[in-house]
């Protein structure tokens, strides 16, 4: 069909009427079944590219049908992979729960002891204060017993020198004696 398949009709014309309008008539139908005609051809050949289309989706899910199984097959060994691996961390967090519990009875235990530590260590630093003040005894008793020492050595001087006076009064007093008078 044309860009302008209608036709004009100016004054000239004269108005169609009887075979000439059926022949225009004739004329247009045969233009327009021509038209119709040439839909047709596009629409068969439209058809038959679809149809082919169609083929090729379908040749192509036949050749793919046996990846896809394949394919579905290791999604569920991956899923079954996944559920195994789910159980066993289902499994390490039940350990990993024991295990906290342990560490938490173990950090009681420590805060006990080291309580107990605490305890200890205050009495140790009584300790020291009295053995800082025994310490101090500890050094007045040596100073005492050295001058005690000292005060005997004097005492036994004395005391030997008393002695020789004593032997010597008394051995005058027995030539004394033994002396007439």
């Amino acid at each position: 069909m044309s860009e302008n398949d209608t036709k004009t009709f100016d004054e000239n014309d004269a108005p169609l009427a009887g075979d000439a309008l059926l022949q225009a008539m004739r004329q247009d139908l045969r233009e327009l079944f021509g038209v119709v005609q040439r839909l047709d051809r596009k629409v068969q050949g439209l058809d038959a590219k679809v149809q082919a289309l169609d083929a090729k989706v379908d040749a192509r899910l036949r050749d793919t049908a046996p990846m896809w199984e394949v394919v579905v097959s290791r999604l569920d060994i991956i899923i079954a992979g996944q559920e195994s691996h789910g159980r066993r961390l289902d499994s390490i967090e039940v350990r990993f729960d024991a295990i906290g519990a342990r560490l938490d009875t173990i950090e009681a235990e420590q805060h006990k002891q080291g309580t107990r530590l605490d305890t200890i260590e205050s009495r140790l630093d009584a300790i020291e204060i009295k053995l800082e003040r025994f310490d101090a005894i500890d050094r007045e008793l040596r100073h005492l017993g050295r001058r005690i020492e000292r005060t005997i050595a004097e005492l036994s001087g004395d005391f030997v020198k008393f002695r020789v006076d004593q032997h010597d009064l008394e051995d005058r007093l027995e030539k004394l004696e033994k002396t007439p008078a």
